[in-house]
C-alpha cells in the first residue's frame, strides 16, 4: 500500500475513533449508566489505544503528531467551554490533565518516530497511563481502604496497588509480544520495575501532571535504565 495512503487510512481512522469514544462516554453519563467520574476513565483508557493506530498505520512523523497536536488545542477548549462533557468535571478549569494526555502523546511520537526510541517501548508507556492510571482511579473510588492526601490531591493505597499491578501487567504483556527473544523472567523482572516507577510517579504527580510524568518517566526508565536488549520495531 502507498505509504501516503496508509497515513491517511490511520489519520482518519484514529479521528473516528477517538471522537465516536468521546461520544459514547458522553452518552454513558449523560444517561446515568455510568458515572461522570467513570464516563472521563472510559475516554482515558480508550484514547491510550490511539496509539496502535499510529503504530500500524502512520509512517509520517508529522501524520503522526497531528492527531496529538490538533487534540491539545481542542482539549484546552473544551476545558474553557466544557464542550466535551465526557471527558471534563467540575474541576476541569483548575486541572488541564486532559491537556497534558496529549502533550506526553506528541512528545513520545516525536521521539519515536525520530528513532530516539522504538514505537512499541513509547507506545508501552501511553498503556501504561491508560490502564494503570485509569483503573487506578476507578479501584481507588470502589474499594475501602487507607488514603491520605498528596500535593492536595487524593491518593488511596488501593489505587496504587491497582495502578502498580496494572502497569506490570501491560509492561509484561507488551514485552513478550514485541520482544520474541525476551525470556518470561526478564520480561517480568523489567515489568515489575516499570510498574513500580509507574506507581510511583502517579502518586506524587499533583493535579493531572501524571499525564505527563507517568509516560514520559516510565517510557525513558523502560527504555533507558531497565535491563533488556530491546526490539526496535
Amino acid at each position: 500500500m502507498n505509504s501516503s495512503i496508509q497515513d491517511l487510512i490511520g489519520l482518519v481512522g484514529s479521528f473516528m475513533y477517538v471522537f465516536l469514544l468521546i461520544g459514547f462516554a458522553g452518552f454513558l453519563s449523560r444517561g446515568g449508566i455510568v458515572s461522570s467520574a467513570t464516563s472521563r476513565k472510559v475516554v482515558h483508557i480508550g484514547v491510550s489505544h490511539w496509539w496502535l493506530f499510529a503504530m500500524f498505520w502512520m509512517k509520517s512523523p508529522f501524520v503522526a503528531s497531528f492527531g496529538p497536536a490538533v487534540f491539545i488545542v481542542l482539549n484546552w477548549l473544551s476545558i474553557r467551554l466544557n464542550v466535551f462533557r465526557g471527558m471534563n468535571n467540575d474541576d476541569s478549569r483548575h486541572n488541564y490533565g486532559t491537556v497534558y494526555f496529549p502533550i506526553s502523546l506528541l512528545l513520545l511520537v516525536l521521539a519515536a518516530w525520530n528513532g530516539l526510541m522504538p514505537k512499541w517501548v513509547a507506545g508501552t508507556a501511553i498503556l501504561v497511563l491508560g490502564w494503570g492510571d485509569g483503573l487506578a482511579a476507578l479501584v481507588g473510588e470502589a474499594l475501602r481502604s487507607p488514603a491520605g492526601t498528596v500535593f492536595g490531591s487524593r491518593k488511596s493505597l488501593a489505587g496504587t496497588v491497582a495502578m502498580f499491578c496494572v502497569s506490570t501487567v501491560v509492561v509484561f504483556i507488551m514485552t513478550m509480544v514485541f520482544e520474541p527473544n525476551s525470556t518470561v523472567s526478564l520480561a517480568l523482572g523489567r515489568a515489575l520495575g516499570t510498574g513500580l516507577v509507574a506507581a510511583y510517579l502517579e502518586v506524587f504527580s499533583p493535579f493531572g501532571t501524571d499525564n505527563l510524568t507517568v509516560p514520559l518517566g516510565t517510557a525513558l526508565y523502560f527504555h533507558y535504565l531497565s535491563p533488556l536488549p530491546i526490539n526496535n520495531i
